[in-house]
């Protein structure tokens, strides 16, 4: 159905999680999941209740593989399409939001790898072997925990 359905799937989850909670919360967003995260906090107002938002390895630019396939939530993750160039185009939304996106330069499944490069975000490369591998990286699990922590500081 898309990644804005499931963006406000999203939504629907924080929203009956948190209630009435004023404290904010870390979103982590791994792949397809980090561009369903950006249409939340952006287009959803998901940001006036995140913290930080951490990307692992999120085509923010497309991934060439996203042709090989037809259904619209792929369709969406194509370079240069209307999904992303909106998604772009209101990333502004976002100046208030710390947010970190990880990539590796192996990434086989984002092409190219550098489509994890955003410029919204702290770039922090990592030199994992592959995509998979990307959320069980303990550098990035550290750095997270580091970086998610109510008033970190940089490490």
């Amino acid at each position: 159905k898309g990644l804005d359905y499931l963006a406000n799937q999203l939504k629907e989850i924080i929203t009956s999680e948190i209630g009435e909670i004023q404290s904010k919360i870390n979103l982590i967003g791994f792949s397809m999941g980090g561009l369903i995260a950006r249409f939340y906090l952006q287009e959803l107002e998901g940001y006036r209740v995140t913290r930080s938002f951490f990307s692992i390895s999120a085509p923010h630019h497309g991934s060439i593989l996203a042709y090989f396939a037809s259904n619209r939530g792929i369709r969406q993750m194509r370079p240069n399409s209307h999904f992303l160039k909106n998604l772009e185009q209101n990333s502004g939304r976002l100046q208030e939001l710390k947010c970190y996106s990880y990539w590796t330069p192996f990434d086989l499944m984002i092409l190219p790898a550098t489509s994890s490069i955003w410029r919204e975000a702290e770039n922090i490369r990592v030199n994992s072997l592959c995509h998979p591998l990307m959320v069980r990286n303990q550098k990035i699990i550290a750095d997270i925990l580091v970086k998610s922590k109510p008033f970190a500081s940089k490490v």
